[in-house]
């Protein structure tokens, strides 16, 4: 544990209830109370989403036939140094950034895991 005292670590989880926004084409959260507290000694909810509500990763198969699906990537894979680059001035919706945007912004070395920031967790 005293390696993770030595360095930064960043929490990209966002909250995660019935208002948090679903892709526009999805199914949004849906939590169902079907046991409370008392008198059963335990709540119970059934909860219902879809694959792109909340703070996610997607293994490459979302995007390549071929890829690994997110069980498939070594936590290693998923652990070490990072650049972190603010485009939250130059962000917009389904807006695109070029390896220009981030370059001009931050140095990204071999091997860094890029945090990119775009502010949309406001919204």
């Amino acid at each position: 544990m005293k390696f993770f005292e030595k360095i930064k670590m960043y929490d990209l989880t966002q909250p995660l209830s019935h208002l948090t926004p679903a892709w526009p084409t999805y199914e949004p959260l849906q939590i169902k109370f079907f046991k409370r507290l008392a008198p059963n000694g335990a709540n119970g909810q059934l909860i219902t989403t879809s694959n792109h509500v909340g703070t996610h990763l997607d293994g490459s198969l979302h995007f390549c036939t071929h890829g690994r699906d997110i069980a498939s990537v070594p936590l290693d894979d998923l652990i070490g140094p990072a650049a972190v680059v603010d485009l939250s001035d130059i962000a917009e919706d389904y807006g695109i950034y070029t390896s220009k945007d981030i370059m001009e912004r931050v140095e990204v070395k071999k091997g860094d895991i890029l945090v990119i920031y775009t502010g949309y967790h406001r919204y």
